[in-house]
């Protein structure tokens, strides 16, 4: 039987929420394989739809129908993601899940995802022009704004606010793991890649039109393994805060 692994039982250490999100990923993963692809797919949308009429790929909105598939692409990837984490949350909680309820949930938080991420750029932004440091700071501290949106039903502000909150004195620690994590997944892509160099080059005759092939199934591949990594991570991060949080306003925070 799955191991209860959202929201952990105490307050976690940086190597215990790490560990987490890798469980939450290895429980996942093939469950949550089919969003993935078609996030990778999603993003790459306009450039599908530049291949088919003829432009080149770094055309990506030079007309009306290339903005519509972009803001199409867009809405695919949000809803897919939040269906994703949909489905990781209630793998963790070993609960039973439904594709439609995840993908109807997703679709309608689209708008309010999409005010978070204007709300945090225009932060992030104004932060580096003010000064570098809070411009990151910002990126940190409201990267667990969509989650708590389509998790916990909170509004665009709401949910700025909360993840603030909960990051608040956890802003280096919490930049550590998505460092960590970020640092994982490159390493990740690049072993990958290497080993996709080395196996072309032991079949014979291979030339550039099996390389290129080669090379977006490879995008697409890690691309559906990084997006649960990611999203697995972050749902690790919004539990362990989330149990700080709780034991903080029961006056028995452990840092």
């Amino acid at each position: 039987m799955l191991k209860r692994l959202y929201p952990p039982r105490r307050p976690q250490s940086v190597g215990e929420v790490l560990d987490t999100g890798f469980n939450i990923l290895a429980a996942s993963l093939f469950k949550t394989l089919p969003y993935g692809i078609l996030l990778v797919l999603a993003s790459q949308l306009v450039n599908i739809y530049n291949l088919a009429i003829g432009y080149p790929l770094q055309s990506r909105l030079h007309d009306v129908p290339s903005i519509v598939v972009f803001v199409a692409g867009y809405v695919i990837q949000v809803a897919t993601g939040m269906a994703m984490i949909l489905r990781q949350r209630a793998i963790a909680r070993a609960e039973p899940y439904s594709t439609r309820a995840e993908l109807r949930h997703g679709l309608r938080v689209v708008p309010q995802i999409a005010a978070v991420g204007f709300l945090s750029a225009l932060a992030f932004v104004l932060g580096l022009i003010l000064l570098v440091l809070p411009g990151f700071y910002v990126l940190v501290a409201f990267s667990l704004a969509a989650p708590l949106v389509v998790l916990d039903a909170k509004g665009p502000i709401e949910a700025l606010k909360f993840s603030q909150h909960l990051i608040r004195g956890h802003w280096w620690r919490t930049a550590g793991i998505y460092t960590i994590t970020i640092v994982i997944a490159i390493v990740f892509y690049f072993i990958a890649a290497i080993l996709v160099v080395v196996a072309l080059q032991l079949v014979h005759g291979a030339d550039v039109a099996i390389t290129t092939a080669a090379a977006r199934v490879l995008i697409i591949a890690l691309g559906a393994v990084s997006f649960p990594y990611i999203t697995a991570t972050a749902l690790a991060v919004l539990g362990d805060l989330k149990v700080r949080d709780a034991a903080a306003a029961d006056g028995r925070t452990e840092n």
